[in-house]
């Protein structure tokens, strides 16, 4: 019961962040089951409104996804400032900091979200918090991982390496990379904690977002939806 309310707060989230897209524009597609569940819409509002986009996809998965709903994909190089990008993401607070890369896609997709004109990311209530606590994502050169684990266990976090469930031995990203998870407790300071795990050598790219997004659309439990706006860090 409780995972349909979810559901259906997502599915309100993901319906009113279609209402971000016109017809003509190069859209960054994020990766996550809620993006999966966003596949049907954006190809019915495809269909019903006879629009043509293209799409840019933050990892494998998304980019099949795009594949076999029979929706066309392109890269940076041909578009490389994209109208839209969409995204889930596995945590946020109300000032805009997000936790990404539960799919272990977060170097692609902070690339995309930073080179998109808008940024608009979607999600359910359970998601929303005052402050972020997740275990942050990070993508590791898998010969520097003895660094990066000792650099941050000195710092007092800890760091446990995504192991694959298919094999023996670690998950790898789309990018031939180890993928860890840093537990720092209650983050207090997003901004912070994402600029000292970049200073590491050898960590490639963090899931932490801090204000990267235009806005954030949240879907509740009684079917409304919230529309946080942010004060977007641009480069």
């Amino acid at each position: 019961m409780i995972q349909e309310e979810i559901k259906k707060a997502r599915e309100k989230a993901i319906l009113k962040a279609l209402d971000y897209i016109d017809d003509g524009m190069i859209v960054g597609y994020g990766t996550g089951s809620t993006m999966a569940q966003c596949i049907g819409y954006v190809k019915k509002l495809i269909q019903d409104k006879k629009m043509k986009l293209l799409f840019i996809p933050t990892s494998f998965q998304s980019r099949q996804l795009l594949l076999e709903n029979n929706l066309p994909v392109t890269s940076l190089y041909e578009y490389p400032e994209p109208d839209l990008m969409i995204d889930s993401f596995d945590q946020t607070d109300r000032e805009g900091n997000v936790i990404k890369g539960g799919g272990g896609a977060m170097l692609m997709e902070k690339i995309v979200t930073q080179a998109s004109r808008k940024v608009i990311f979607i999600g359910d209530y359970v998601k929303l918090v005052e402050k972020l606590s997740r275990p942050v994502p990070i993508e590791v050169l898998e010969k520097a991982y003895p660094h990066v684990k000792k650099i941050l266990t000195r710092a007092g976090f800890k760091l446990t390496l995504r192991e694959s469930t298919g094999k023996m031995g670690p998950l790898i990203s789309d990018n031939g990379n180890l993928l860890g998870d840093v537990d720092a407790g209650v983050i207090e300071d997003p901004e912070k904690l994402d600029k000292l795990l970049r200073s590491i050598a050898g960590v490639i790219e963090t899931g932490l977002f801090p204000k990267l997004a235009d806005k954030m659309i949240i879907g509740e439990m009684n079917g409304s939806i919230e529309e946080i706006n942010v004060d977007r860090k641009k480069l």
